[in-house]
């Protein structure tokens, strides 16, 4: 899983240009993290509150507060979903309850979310994440996907 991981953050950072996204993602239960990718402003990391169960929320507080990251409200920019925060048109269906497609919507969610330092602590954070948050084990095949 480590190596996937690392894989493909090193693929992510590689990319030319802005506004470069990836999910890592475990197909059957469908947990994920996520991270942005900008030439100019680096990694970032999007572990967002909303995708998790209540004990994972209280696991992703501590773990992530190692790192000095803390949850923190985000504002929807013009194609994120209020509700799982993914880069779609609002309306697209995603399965959210608030996607009726009549207007943008405004709601604010809340996501853990700093710039990385380097790619081996996106790594570590990330392969932490599925461990210690989701409790999946080092076998679990994780999907990369990335989006532009």
């Amino acid at each position: 899983m480590k190596e996937r991981i690392k894989n493909a953050i090193e693929m992510l950072t590689t990319n030319k240009g802005e506004d470069w996204f990836t999910v890592l993602e475990e197909p059957k239960s469908e947990k994920f993290i996520q991270f942005t990718y900008d030439e100019g402003y680096g990694l970032q990391v999007d572990l967002p509150v909303v995708a998790l169960q209540p004990e994972e929320l209280e696991k992703a507080e501590k773990l992530m507060g190692e790192y000095g990251i803390s949850k923190r409200e985000i504002e929807p920019s013009e194609d994120d979903c209020c509700c799982c925060g993914d880069d779609h048109e609002h309306g697209e269906d995603c399965g959210c309850d608030c996607c009726d497609g009549e207007e943008k919507c405004e709601e604010k969610f809340e996501s853990f979310n700093e710039k990385m330092e380097n790619n081996d602590k996106a790594v570590e954070i990330a392969y932490r994440v599925f461990k210690e948050v989701y409790g999946l084990s080092d076998d679990t095949a994780i999907n990369v996907t990335i989006f532009r």
